[in-house]
């Protein structure tokens, strides 16, 4: 045997690495899953506009009630929800800590930005094709 070897340990003694080559402790936080931040980047790209809508819609009866007239604003985050809201779940993941859960939104809204780019692509194809007769 070589003298590298350890000696055999007593019955009943529980086995201590040497302290030089202890392997660093995990990390038991949770970051997230990617796939969950992309499911939640659609879902709120999907349905948080028009729930904003509706909250807002809910607020503005209120204030209208008080005379205070706002529905001109209403449609605004109708339109920027599906924006702003993403941007805003992506900043509140990456600061909880939910660094995958962050880089899944940000994942999502780069497809989405993408699928939006082909779709207006497409129609322009479409309509270059027939000569831009519009019609």
């Amino acid at each position: 045997m070589s003298e590298h070897t350890p000696p055999p340990l007593p019955p009943g003694d529980p086995y201590q690495p040497p302290a030089g080559n202890a392997p660093p402790p995990a990390d038991d936080g949770n970051e997230g899953s990617v796939g969950a931040g992309i499911a939640i980047c659609l879902a709120l790209m999907l349905l948080g506009g028009p729930a904003l809508g509706v909250v807002l819609r809910l607020l503005m009866s209120l204030l209208s009630a008080a005379g205070i007239n706002l529905y001109s604003l209403m449609w605004l985050p109708i339109g920027l929800g599906p924006i702003l809201l993403p941007v805003i779940a992506g900043i509140w993941f990456t600061r909880k800590g939910l660094r995958k859960t962050a880089k899944g939104v940000w994942l999502g809204f780069a497809i989405a930005i993408g699928l939006v780019l082909l779709l207006v692509a497409a129609c322009f194809g479409i309509l270059a094709g027939n000569g831009l007769n519009i019609h």
